[in-house]
């Protein structure tokens, strides 16, 4: 992850994430990623996936 595209392709997926949560209305992102991190399904629930 340290060279060639992975930092950039990181970067982008953690942007993408920051924004679905903003659209999803929260205001502590720091909180919010600690949140989502401890149970995979809370993912899928912000995306709209389940």
């Amino acid at each position: 992850m340290r060279t060639g595209a992975g930092p950039q392709t990181m970067a982008a997926l953690r942007n993408l994430a920051i924004t679905a949560l903003r659209l999803d209305g929260v205001t502590n992102i720091a909180a919010a990623l600690r949140h989502h991190a401890r149970d995979a399904s809370r993912a899928l629930h912000t995306y709209k996936i389940t």
